[in-house]
């Protein structure tokens, strides 16, 4: 043992400069271990990123469509609605107007002047039957 501790003390500039060396050589080592896996972690956070970009693209495409398709249903609708409030219109002026042509022809045969009698009324019923047959 003293033989080895004379052995260092006679030389320990040679070891030192040795260990020295080794330290700087596992320290490299141990540098470019940590940049492979600084470059290994960048790209994959590349790829993630890339794949996020691409899922982005297609939600925004997605919701495009979707917007198209509500715009699309919205115009129908408006359309829809137009049609509906013009038929029901042109249905209420026409109800109204068969109203008024029935109402003046019920008004006419209340009023109409039937001379008395049995008789009369007969007659007057038989010069209607027509129109009172249409009803």
């Amino acid at each position: 043992m003293t033989a080895l501790i004379a052995m260092f003390a006679a030389n320990w500039k040679p070891l030192m400069m040795l260990a020295a060396i080794a330290a700087i050589a596992g320290g490299g080592a141990l540098l470019v271990h940590q940049r492979n896996a600084a470059r290994a972690q960048a790209a994959a956070a590349a790829d993630r990123l890339a794949a996020a970009q691409a899922a982005q693209r297609e939600c925004e495409a997605a919701v495009a469509r979707q917007n198209a398709a509500v715009e699309q249903l919205r115009a129908s609708s408006e359309q829809a609605v137009a049609a509906a409030h013009t038929r029901q219109t042109s249905l209420a002026a026409a109800a109204e107007s068969a109203a008024a042509r029935e109402d003046a022809r019920a008004n006419a045969l209340v009023n109409a002047a039937v001379a008395p009698g049995c008789d009369a009324a007969i007659r007057w019923g038989n010069a209607q039957a027509a129109e009172l047959g249409r009803w």
